[in-house]
């Protein structure tokens, strides 16, 4: 077509969407109804009635039917409670209604709102929008940064000064949105205000209808290739994690946990970005792993505190803002903190998936999306860690690895098949080491000697400064055992068979002792 513009595709979409019947009851009606609340908040504000923090709190908790961002949600309540006299002389400055340009009221607003409380001419004016809303909101309606520049792009109406302030950004916005209500009458699409229109903006922000979502499915079969386990052993932990959305891999070191994990969690995931690691140890806290207060440094170089969200939370916020994805927490060395410390009320929320708490250093409702799945290893070898709780045992599954069973049984004389052809008789020599350490937690895992290239040289030096340093500390205090574990002994056993290497000994020393007689004969000859 000659003369087609692109308001021509935007119009066509938004007029698909107005034809569901969705608009009022997805997107108009919470906004009218937050809206009516915020007015509530804009008299106490305007008459200065000692209630107005506490309604704002209240108005601003609900997170789902809230048009600003949480987070700046959160640093506004904040703000508010904490310089309530600074907030509220701002307030009135964006709510009373005089004659004043609302241009005017915003830049005003902007003045007293400090940067380190909002930052960014685009969240600040996120936050002004939606205090306009307690004033008129088919007439002002919020504004999201990212929405209106889709919009913008997508009709070729022209974007807003790199430079502009929050003021200009919202009038390039409400410019914007009057000029979609006119290109849509021409084109027999009624808006009936700004309201309609800031509403089909946020819709279309991804294009409508939506495309399905693709799920990429994960490709066991080639994982297994890669780790050399079973591709029914993967399954089976993919069946757990879904049934309990939470495993922990257990077992000796050197089995392999942490490297099935991180490598099971990616395939499943099918992105790097859903998938976070973390490494529990004695001295790491529920502040270092959900959420609490670390200093900082202020632009007056003074030292301040500020609250800080863990890993926890923070995979769980992605996996909240992305649910069609799996997102993934990879816990290493889950048993070495102090479980019942680190996860506080998190305990309840492993079980109760569908439930909200309040956090610890927060008056924000949490839940634990479906989409976080959790993947926890543990070494089983390590003494000095107590064991794990039953509260918490009964939260996750568990997954053995050990050398001796499934998936990381006969793992090591897979990988010396494929990457150290010839080289199989130190799975040999490692079987024998086990059998006489006779301890399934405390066994010689495979890993020691999944070396690339690997040769007896490389077998010496492992077995001398890696494996037998670990057998001299589980025998600690049975020192006589050790030359049980000398390298090439065990090779001698191996190659005769358990219990034939002392009757070999025994023939080498007659056979040494016939020797030195026949020598003496010889010589009185």
């Amino acid at each position: 077509m000659p003369n087609a513009s692109p308001w021509d595709e935007f119009v066509s979409l938004a007029r698909a969407y107005v034809e569901t019947g969705q608009l009022d009851s997805e997107e108009i009606d919470y906004k009218l109804d937050f809206a009516g609340k915020l007015a509530e908040v804009r008299k106490a504000v305007v008459t200065g009635a000692d209630n107005w923090a506490t309604l704002l709190s209240r108005t601003l908790a609900d997170k789902n039917a809230n048009p600003i961002d949480w987070r700046r949600a959160s640093d506004l309540d904040q703000w508010c409670v904490s310089r309530s006299d600074e907030a509220l002389t701002a307030l009135q400055a964006i709510w009373t209604q005089d004659h004043s340009p609302v241009s005017g009221r915003i830049k005003t607003f902007s003045s007293l709102l400090p940067p380190t409380v909002i930052s960014g001419p685009g969240s600040r004016m996120n936050v002004a929008s939606v205090l306009l809303m307690g004033l008129d909101v088919q007439k002002y309606p919020p504004f999201r940064v990212t929405a209106f520049n889709s919009a913008y792009e997508r009709t070729g109406y022209g974007p807003p000064d790199p430079n502009a302030d929050e003021a200009a950004l919202y009038e390039h916005a409400l410019a914007f949105l009057d000029r979609f209500i006119d290109e849509a009458g021409e084109r027999g699409l009624t808006l009936r205000h700004r309201l309609d229109a800031q509403s089909l903006v946020w819709v279309l922000r991804d294009g409508w209808p939506p495309p399905p979502p693709t799920k990429p499915q994960p490709d066991l079969q080639a994982l297994a290739e890669e780790v050399l386990l079973s591709v029914d052993s993967l399954q089976n932990i993919e069946r757990l994690l879904e049934e309990k959305k939470q495993v922990i891999f257990q077992g000796p070191p050197g089995t392999g946990k942490t490297y099935v994990a991180q490598k099971l969690a990616h395939c499943l995931a099918g992105s790097n970005k859903r998938v976070t690691l973390v490494q529990f140890h004695p001295s790491y806290a529920y502040e270092d792993f959900v959420q609490g207060f670390r200093p900082r440094t202020t632009g007056s170089a003074q030292v301040g505190f500020e609250l800080r969200d863990g890993p926890l939370l923070r995979a769980a916020r992605l996996a909240h803002d992305d649910p069609a994805g799996k997102h993934f927490l990879v816990i290493d060395e889950i048993n070495r903190g102090n479980l019942a410390k680190v996860f506080g009320e998190l305990y309840f929320l492993l079980e109760y998936r569908n439930s909200e708490m309040n956090l610890q250093y927060s008056d924000e409702s949490f839940s634990l999306p479906e989409n976080l799945y959790i993947v926890g290893t543990m070494n089983t070898a390590d003494r000095s860690i107590a064991l794990v709780d039953l509260a918490l045992r009964r939260r996750f599954y568990f997954v053995d690895f050990h050398p001796y069973q499934e998936p990381v049984k006969d793992l090591l004389r897979r990988w010396l098949g494929k990457k150290a052809p010839g080289m199989e008789w130190v799975a040999d020599l490692v079987d024998r080491a086990n059998e006489k350490l006779d301890d399934r937690h405390a066994a010689i895992g495979p890993s020691y000697f999944m070396k690339e290239n690997l040769d007896r040289e490389d077998v010496k030096r492992i077995w001398k400064h890696s494996v037998l340093p670990y057998i001299e500390e589980r025998l600690f205090g049975e020192g006589a055992r050790l030359a049980e574990f000398d390298m090439d002994k065990l090779n001698r056993e191996v190659a005769h068979g358990p219990g034939e290497e002392e009757g070999e000994a025994q023939r080498e020393d007659e056979e040494d002792g016939a020797n030195e007689d026949g020598g003496k004969s010889d010589a009185s000859d």
